[in-house]
């Protein structure tokens, strides 16, 4: 056995590129030593949309379900019944909600019967409902100015999309109806 003055005592080291700062060598590194890593990679990107998805869920539920839903279940055969004899009432009602400025509107109902006279002595009512969050929500009686017409301007707390729901109570009989309107 001989002895190396280089190495000392030990045998010389393949010939690969020396590391400088130890004076060991580096070994190469095997074919594929990153596809585990892709693989952590792109389970961290899973989880990390998954969690940012049920923090988005979390914080924008508003907890707006159907109040009474028993009770509006049980009632909707007299629902339908009242659908069909407004339909054969058949009045022509022109509901327009014109947004002035921003978060101001004017919302106006223009009604007649089925002979095309106008409504007159009617009580109409209209809620703005905000469909994606409690406690915004406007209800207004609109005064008659004549001609059939109902009208009033409203002031709302958002901008975006409202429910309009309207309700005519007239001795001749009701009406109601619901249109999604845009708000400035």
């Amino acid at each position: 056995m001989t002895s190396s003055t280089i190495t000392g005592n030990r045998p010389a080291a393949p010939n690969h590129a020396p590391n400088r700062a130890s004076g060991r060598v580096k070994a190469p590194r095997q074919k594929g030593w990153y596809i585990p890593w892709i693989f952590v990679g792109a389970f961290m990107v899973v989880l990390a949309v998954n969690v940012l998805m049920v923090h988005f869920a979390m914080s924008s539920w508003t907890g707006v379900e159907t109040e009474n839903h028993f009770l509006k279940g049980i009632s909707y055969n007299r629902d339908l019944a009242g659908a069909r004899a407004q339909a054969e009432r058949g009045w022509t009602v022109n509901t327009e909600f014109t947004s002035t400025e921003p978060r101001k509107a004017m919302v106006a109902i223009t009604a007649r019967d089925k002979a095309g006279n106008i409504l007159k002595d009617a009580t109409v009512t209209v809620t703005l409902i905000r469909p994606t969050s409690e406690g915004h929500d406007k209800t207004l009686s609109l005064p008659y100015l004549g001609e059939g017409r109902y009208a009033a301007p409203v002031e709302l707390d958002l901008e975006g999309q409202w429910d309009l729901r309207l309700v005519i109570a007239h001795a001749a009989g009701d009406y109601q109806d619901q249109k999604r309107v845009w708000v400035q």
